[in-house]
């Protein structure tokens, strides 16, 4: 089975993840030379439809030059030129096409699935069993493989009026044979979820090592009011069958791969809920990029091996609390000179932009 994402690391798994783990926390050995502000991904007045927002932002290689999106959600309303927003309504889960090979040509060149009237279709149809007008499919990183197109999704559940006001029922895995959709969500027995809501939500980011696995990131509470990030693996084959996946854990067991998700150990701390991890050829590293609430900063953290240990996280851009930050994650598949210069994406305000950032 092929599957486009980048390869890890040749010499990947030739270290004992354990003794990696517990060693002491490297120093950063990176520079980074410049950030730079490329522009929007969306141009509203180039949509067939008003988009004034959108979330989510995952990107994945199609092969041919475009790149598939997984968007959480896409606004629509009046963006007035007085900068000001007029909400009509949201489609929480969306796909779209981006037919651009550079950022710096990408502005406006999404098209997304549609339905009859020209507006965004949900990327799964409605399951009145599983999803309700109070539910939100917001889908997550995907993949490309032989047998079609993959994205991992969360489902969320409204508790309120307020547009932030939703908690996370489950995790789940959706499929498609046409980039397109419409996406099938995979059943796990009876359920729509391969992880329920107190369980890791798998699938912030993922890629396929030269190995023949499959690895995905999934957030958690760590412990009351404290993230972090899990770390599971899975042969792509077999990545729609949740009884195959193994969950990295340092607990006393045979090994660091366990069938247990109650055991995973956090492999990164203090984690948002949206965040990227891929491997730098120039660095030589695993590379983390994320935006830290705390800090008002997008921060990037590199390790030698996927689950550590990482070294202090370094600032990439700072965010004013009035521009609202969020989301920030590298898109690799507009990496370029080898990871010498990387692009990557930010929510302010609820709209995305590129970003390009240097390495030494």
């Amino acid at each position: 089975m092929s599957v486009l994402l980048p390869a890890l690391h040749g010499g990947l798994m030739a270290a004992d993840p354990a003794a990696a783990k517990s060693a002491a926390v490297p120093a950063s050995n990176f520079e980074i030379i410049s950030v730079k502000a490329i522009g929007p991904l969306l141009v509203p007045q180039r949509s067939s439809f008003p988009v004034v927002g959108q979330g989510g932002n995952y990107s994945v290689p199609l092969g041919d030059g475009r790149t598939l999106w997984f968007l959480n959600n896409i606004w629509t309303g009046e963006l007035k030129d007085t900068g000001e927003v007029s909400l009509w309504g949201i489609v929480d889960g969306a796909v779209a096409v981006l037919a651009a090979t550079s950022p710096y040509s990408a502005a406006g060149s999404l098209s997304y699935t549609v339905d009859e009237n020209k507006w965004p279709l949900p990327v799964s149809p409605a399951d009145l069993s599983e999803y309700s007008s109070v539910r939100k499919f917001w889908p997550r990183a995907g993949l490309k493989t032989g047998a079609g197109y993959y994205a991992y999704y969360s489902l969320m559940n409204n508790f309120g009026p307020g547009a932030y006001e939703y908690f996370r029922v489950g995790q789940g895995l959706a499929v498609s044979e046409k980039p397109s959709g419409p996406y099938k969500l995979l059943k796990n027995r009876e359920s729509r979820f391969f992880w329920n809501d107190i369980e890791p939500a798998f699938g912030s980011a993922l890629w396929a090592d030269n190995d023949g696995w499959l690895y995905v990131y999934g957030r958690y509470a760590a412990e009351p009011g404290k993230y972090a990030a899990a770390l599971a693996r899975v042969k792509p084959e077999k990545l729609a069958e949740p009884a195959a996946y193994y969950y990295y854990s340092l607990d006393p067991a045979p090994g660091v791969w366990t069938r247990d998700v109650s055991e995973v150990s956090p492999v990164l701390e203090n984690m948002p809920e949206e965040f990227s991890v891929a491997y730098n050829e120039h660095l030589k590293e695993y590379l983390a990029l994320y935006f830290d609430p705390e800090a008002g900063e997008v921060s990037v953290r590199t390790a030698q091996y996927p689950w550590g240990p990482w070294g202090p996280r370094k600032k990439a851009l700072s965010c004013g609390k009035e521009e609202y930050c969020f989301g920030a994650k590298e898109q690799p598949a507009f990496s370029a000179e080898g990871g010498k210069r990387v692009f990557f994406t930010l929510e302010k305000k609820n709209m995305p932009y590129f970003y390009e950032l240097i390495f030494k």
